[in-house]
């Protein structure tokens, strides 16, 4: 009986010490579900798709509906994971963690054909909180007549951040405080904008190189390489969310994109990596 005894403490301690030698990206199974921001799905989608290639174990479903929904479907137990374009907010509800994964910037863009180069953060305030009303008003602007604000929804958590960084707080609206248009995600943003010849709006990095026409703030263009360099105001955060503190393998899906090489050349492609 001692002599079993020994045996099954001694096969127990080597499966110990294997488990400890196996990477965690190999020990991860199961399925996954991500909701949440549009901002960063492409960037996500990428990793997702690299993940599931490294990993035959796991299955990721992917799905985007704005920064908000995906904290609310997090929050409520819906998804393993929030993809959130924002820092968090006292708003939040209680027991979320948020995990940082990339970097990006935003662009104030304007229609292919406004060849606008600059704005000043005066100017962007201007615009976007409805002082500024007529393209007749902007120096260098190549439009003419009214300027239509394109905004995100209150779901997007580029709306927080474009209002935090480059109009110094304050709410995008049209003249005294009237709505402006508002679309749930920055693909159908983008295509608003690029239809308008009188349209202004913002948009991540990824976005604003398809289509339309990316205006410099303060004197610095905004391009992935001055976002990198740290020279272009307008760079925000992408986490990942959990309710609770990430465990199994939704822990290990969010370590991978934190330590691989394989995500963060993914993440450098189009986007900062943290470190």
């Amino acid at each position: 009986m001692q002599r079993r005894t020994r045996r099954v403490a001694a096969f127990l301690a080597a499966m110990f010490t294997l488990s400890i030698a196996i990477p965690a990206i190999a020990l991860a199974t199961g399925a996954l579900s991500i909701d949440g921001a549009t901002a960063s799905f492409p960037l996500v989608q990428l990793l997702v798709q690299k993940y599931e290639k490294l990993n035959k174990k796991v299955r990721i479903k992917l799905t985007q509906g704005g920064t908000q929904v995906g904290i609310n479907d997090v929050a409520g137990g819906r998804v393993s994971i929030a993809d959130v374009s924002r820092d968090p907010l006292k708003s939040d509800p209680a027991g979320l963690f948020f995990y940082p994964i990339a970097k990006y910037y935003l662009c104030v863009v304007t229609n292919p054909a406004n060849k606008l180069a600059n704005l000043s953060q005066v100017q962007t305030e201007s615009i976007f909180t409805g002082k500024t009303t007529d393209w007749s008003k902007v120096a260098g602007a190549t439009a003419g007549g009214p300027i239509d604000i394109i905004s995100r929804n209150a779901n997007a958590g580029t709306l927080s951040n474009f209002q935090t960084l480059l109009i110094g707080g304050k709410k995008v609206s049209g003249p005294k405080g009237a709505p402006v248009a508002e679309k749930p995600s920055e693909g159908l943003q983008r295509v608003a904008i690029e239809k308008d010849p009188n349209a202004i709006g913002f948009l991540s990095g990824y976005f604003a190189a398809q289509g339309v026409n990316s205006v410099g703030f303060g004197g610095v263009g905004c391009t992935h390489a001055n976002a990198i360099a740290g020279q272009y105001a307008g760079v925000a955060r992408f986490y990942e969310v959990t309710k609770g503190k990430a465990k199994g393998a939704v822990a290990a899906f969010i370590s991978w994109i934190d330590v691989s090489r394989a995500a963060k050349s993914i993440v450098s492609t189009q986007w900062i990596p943290l470190k």
